[in-house]
Formats: C-alpha cells, sequence, structure tokens
C-alpha cells in the first residue's frame, strides 16, 4: 500500500470519527458537510475529495458501528469453556446490550439508523448475514457436543435471529428498562434452546 492511500484512509477515519461524533450529538439531519469539515480542519471543498455526499458519510460511520458489533459478537462465537445454552444467551445478551446503550446514551443517532435502513439496506442484510453466519457457528457447536438437534442450520440460524430481531429495534428500546428487557431476553431465548435440546 502506498503512502498516498494510507494517509487516504488516515483522512477517511478522522472525517468519519468527527462526522459520528456529530451525528450523535445533533442528530443526521441538523449536520452539514461544512460542519463535518470544519470539525476536521478542511474546506467543503476539500471534504468531498475524500466523500462524495453525507450519504456515503453515514453509511461509513454505520459499517464501523456494525464492525464494532461483530468484532464483539465474534469474541462471544470463540469464547472458551461455554456450552450452547450459555453461548447463545450470551450472544443475544451482547447484542442486546450494544443496540441498547447506543440508543440511550446517544438517541440523536436514531436519525442515521432510520437513513441506514432506508438508503442503504445493502448494509444491513450484510449484517444480518454475518450474524446469522455467527449463529449457525453455535449451533454447529452444538450439535457437535450433541447439545443440540438441527435439520437445517443455516434456517435454523436465519429464524433465530429473526426471532430475537426485536431487541435491536430502537422503537422497543424507549419502552422498556435494560433489566426488563434482558428478561424478556432470557425468556425468548430459553424457549428457542428448548426447541433445540437434543432429547435423547
Amino acid at each position: 500500500m502506498t503512502e498516498a492511500i494510507q494517509e487516504t484512509q488516515k483522512i477517511r477515519a478522522e472525517i468519519l470519527v468527527v462526522a459520528q461524533e456529530r451525528f450523535k450529538n445533533f442528530g443526521y439531519g441538523k449536520t452539514t458537510m461544512a460542519e463535518i469539515a470544519s470539525d476536521v480542519n478542511m474546506s467543503a471543498a476539500n471534504l468531498y475529495r475524500y466523500f462524495d455526499n453525507k450519504q456515503e458519510i453515514a453509511a461509513g460511520c454505520a459499517s464501523q458501528c456494525m464492525d464494532d458489533l461483530n468484532r464483539l459478537l465474534e469474541n462471544v462465537v470463540s469464547l472458551p469453556n461455554l456450552d450452547a445454552t450459555q453461548r447463545l444467551h450470551l450472544y443475544v445478551q451482547t447484542c442486546m446490550r450494544y443496540h441498547f446503550a447506543m440508543m440511550h446514551e446517544a438517541p440523536r443517532l436514531n436519525e442515521l439508523v432510520e437513513n441506514i435502513t432506508t438508503n442503504h439496506t445493502n448494509l444491513i442484510h450484510q449484517k444480518n448475514q454475518q450474524m446469522e453466519k455467527q449463529i449457525a457457528s453455535i449451533l454447529k457447536q452444538a450439535v457437535n457436543a450433541g447439545e443440540f438437534e438441527v435439520d437445517n442450520i443455516e434456517r435454523t440460524a436465519s429464524a433465530i435471529l429473526r426471532s430475537t430481531v426485536f431487541f435491536t429495534v430502537p422503537l422497543f428500546m424507549h419502552l422498556y428498562t435494560l433489566e426488563e428487557f434482558e428478561k424478556m431476553a432470557v425468556d425468548v431465548v430459553t424457549l428457542i434452546i428448548n426447541g433445540l435440546r437434543k432429547t435423547n
């Protein structure tokens, strides 16, 4: 990688950091390209050398958030000395707590979430595919250990993801406390696990 490419990537990363902070404090709608440029001490014209528009910056910020969550969930999948029940509970709780913290500590990021959901559905599909693979990995571990009986691991992983999506939706996170959400997540995952347990 050339120095010029490295420098460009470094500047793009700096822009995403300040943009996300501005989205968090002021919301996506009230943030302008000129303000983001000012935050990184460059002209608006110079900012357009690195990003075509605010939508592209929003997508970059969303990708970073998704990467952060993905790393947390990968750690759960690879943690040693957990059985499938513990791992699946921890996986759903980790995902739920990440989204819950983001929505309560930075509620204006809801605008960014709505924007990404509407304009960058490919990122949402990419996130879901990553999570389905992680859940499938947990199921494979469980089947190999004789804990679960699963006919189709991929379809089951997809069904588990969709049955737990309630715990990642910002709308619901304003209706319940974290403790209430955690109890509901335990109930849902317990129901799933009881359906997957090997019976003989």
